[in-house]
């Protein structure tokens, strides 16, 4: 099968690490054997399309043995289950959609084997590519906002508990980004009243209403706001997620989930910025087949939309992570498709 895989310097080079990352350049398309399942609960899945997530080569996964395949979103169909595993909740053929753990990269090749705990069916209201885009962004969001912050995806005709949160204000940060915009619309899809926060109202105020946000605001806005939001989730850290202390209610909650805020309650208190009776907390993305079960079907019913910002096949790695790792206009993910 074809792989991208990271060959590892050459000497005298120093080797690769996330404190000296490999360029694009170390990314080879190589010709590997196919892998296949040797335990209850994998399966092998032919991969159709995957992510290239922005700073990947930086990671520490990324140098766990040399000559790693990276990935970890995708989206693709079954085509081998463990022998003897009649019990499966997938059948040969299946389409199916996921994120592999952190630690078990290897979706960037013509077929990978995922655990069945990391897999759904793909919605149907995407192809390969919007599938793709949706796992790692999406059940970040899921998890910050049902996990974390407490609240309840809506099913249809639950009038009562629509009103309750629309009693209730959230407030994104960067609400643009890959995260931020599935903060955006799985907020709105519960009822909350959404105000969305970037840079720069005049590039995204249209985008951001357009997926369910109430207001969208500069951040310069937010200055004097006091104790106005019942649940805050932090998608850019810095000064941004510092002054969200002031913005939060008593009682409130406070989520980062931006990759360098992971001791911002440290450093806050330091600081000595941190409120009593504010729930605050920085988390890693855990994924689950419940939060992608509920993607699938939000985007099946209309109320999510999944963003594909470039499509490259997999030959054109190194072009597709340059420009993941570089400035672009588009929204959502860059893809690879096989």
């Amino acid at each position: 099968m074809q792989a991208i895989r990271v060959h590892p310097a050459q000497p005298p080079s120093p080797a690769y690490a996330p404190s000296n990352p490999a360029p694009s350049t170390a990314l080879h398309l190589d010709n590997i054997p196919i892998p296949h399942p040797t335990k209850p609960g994998e399966l092998l899945i032919r991969i159709k399309a995957t992510t290239i997530i922005r700073d990947m080569l930086t990671w520490p996964e990324t140098y766990a043995h040399d000559y790693i395949i990276p990935g970890n979103d995708f989206a693709g169909t079954v085509v081998e289950i463990f022998p003897g595993g009649e019990e499966s909740a997938f059948k040969i053929g299946d389409e199916v959609f996921g994120m592999v753990h952190a630690d078990r990269p290897s979706t960037w090749a013509e077929y990978a084997i995922v655990l069945e705990s990391e897999v759904a069916l793909k919605p149907k209201g995407v192809g390969w590519e919007g599938a793709a885009a949706l796992p790692l962004s999406g059940m970040t969001a899921f998890e910050a906002l049902v996990d974390h912050a407490g609240l309840s995806l809506l099913q249809d005709g639950d009038v009562e508990a629509r009103k309750e949160n629309e009693k209730k204000e959230v407030l994104i940060t960067g609400a643009a980004g890959g995260v931020g915009i599935y903060l955006v619309q799985l907020a709105a899809s519960t009822g909350l009243r959404v105000i969305a926060a970037s840079s720069s109202n005049a590039r995204n105020e249209e985008f951001l209403r357009e997926l369910g946000a109430h207001e969208v605001v500069e951040y310069s806005v937010l200055e004097g706001v006091k104790d106005r939001f019942d649940v805050i989730i932090d998608t850019v850290g810095g000064e941004t997620l510092a002054q969200c202390w002031g913005y939060v209610k008593d009682g409130g909650s406070l989520i980062s989930v931006d990759s360098g805020s992971f001791n911002f309650l440290e450093e806050h208190g330091k600081r000595g910025i941190v409120r009593d009776g504010v729930k605050a907390l920085f988390f890693i993305i855990r994924g689950s087949t419940r939060a992608l079960h509920a993607l699938a079907e939000l985007v099946d019913r209309g109320m999510v939309k999944s963003f594909v910002a470039g499509t490259y096949p997999i030959a054109k790695v190194r072009e597709a992570y340059d420009f993941a790792n570089g400035r672009f206009t588009g929204r959502g993910k860059a893809i690879l498709t096989l």
